[in-house]
């Protein structure tokens, strides 16, 4: 097989890969809330639970697109916050980080080289050494619809626009959301889209280009956060 060079995001991880990071590490959480303000009476403040998965999707490309494997990459070291408004979602704020370090290609039966992909991924594509931790911390939140209610829950859907840092580079990014909180638990799901270049990452390819990573990624999320205090 073909030694891996220059892959793109989740192309460290080969052609079609899907590049996974929960969130949030229990003990980590501040009530002060994801930004370092204080938490307003209103509020409620959650740690993201290690059930909550970020998955980033590849998509393959080129002439010979359909010789490459798709493969799932997953954080186990991570930590976060979500302040929630529930009367002002506006208001609300979100921090998560996740540890670069503890990126683990997930094994697949017919892929023999998880090993390579993995050392390149840390070692040539994310840099896991000089970048420790992927960030995303959210600088507006609104509201921009309802979502269908569900019985004894409180739902809505909100649009988080903020600051998303990989390899050193940080780049605003926009994601849709849909909310479904009950009295001690925040689950939200959604996904959004980053170009591989924009953060100086070369999107993966071999064979002369005949087979490549485009360089798109989308990032899809499913978190599971848990009630940590009311605000103050």
């Amino acid at each position: 097989m073909l030694k891996y060079r220059n892959l793109g995001l989740p192309g460290a991880i080969l052609a079609g890969a899907a590049f996974i990071v929960p969130l949030p590490v229990h003990g980590q959480v501040h009530e002060d809330g994801a930004n370092g303000g204080a938490a307003a009476q209103d509020s409620a403040v959650y740690a993201l639970d290690l059930a909550s998965v970020l998955l980033v999707h590849a998509g393959k490309s080129g002439l010979l697109k359909g010789f490459g494997h798709e493969h799932q990459v997953r954080a186990h070291a991570f930590s976060g916050t979500v302040v929630y408004f529930p009367d002002d979602p506006g208001r609300s704020r979100v921090r998560v980080t996740v540890l670069t370090d503890g990126l683990r290609v997930v094994p697949e039966a017919d892929s023999a080289d998880i090993p390579e992909i993995t050392r390149t991924m840390r070692e040539k594509t994310l840099r896991v050494d000089s970048f420790p931790v992927i960030e995303f911390v959210s600088r507006a939140v609104e509201a921009i619809g309802a979502a269908d209610p569900a019985e004894g829950k409180t739902t809505a859907v909100i649009r988080a626009t903020g600051d998303l840092t990989m390899v050193g580079v940080t780049r605003p990014v926009s994601v849709d959301l849909t909310l479904e909180i009950s009295a001690d638990t925040l689950r939200a799901e959604g996904s959004f889209v980053v170009k591989q270049t924009d953060f100086g990452i070369k999107p993966y390819s071999k064979v002369l280009g005949l087979v490549k990573v485009k360089n798109e990624v989308r990032f899809e999320l499913r978190v599971v956060a848990t009630t940590v205090s009311a605000g103050r």
